[in-house]
């Protein structure tokens, strides 16, 4: 047993400096792979919005109407452009404030 226990004293330390090398060059592997997914889950990611804002953008219609072969008169008065220089215009009728209804009652867990 004693020549067990004197062999195993004289291990040389050159395997546990190779595991550890290798273990940093897995690690440094790791590291490599995972900056390239965040990489590329970041391009994935702005291509796929950039497909999706130009598919489900709203786009202006064109309205094109046939101009009418002979020139009818209109039986409806035109606009006539306002002195206040085209802004926003006062109501007819000044807001009316509404009562608030009576809100109605909670039933919880009525069967």
């Amino acid at each position: 047993m004693r020549a067990n226990a004197t062999a195993s004293a004289y291990v040389s330390t050159a395997p546990a400096a190779a595991a550890q090398d290798t273990r940093e060059r897995g690690l440094a592997l790791v590291s490599r792979v995972n900056r390239w997914m965040v990489a590329g889950a970041v391009v994935v990611a702005g291509g796929v919005t950039a497909v999706t804002a130009h598919a489900f953008h709203p786009h202006k219609a064109v309205v094109r109407t046939a101009a009418p072969a002979s020139p009818v008169a209109s039986s409806q008065p035109s606009a006539a452009p306002s002195d206040n220089g085209g802004g926003l215009q006062p109501p007819s009728q000044a807001p009316q404030s509404v009562a608030p209804a009576a809100p109605a009652p909670v039933v919880s867990g009525g069967s």
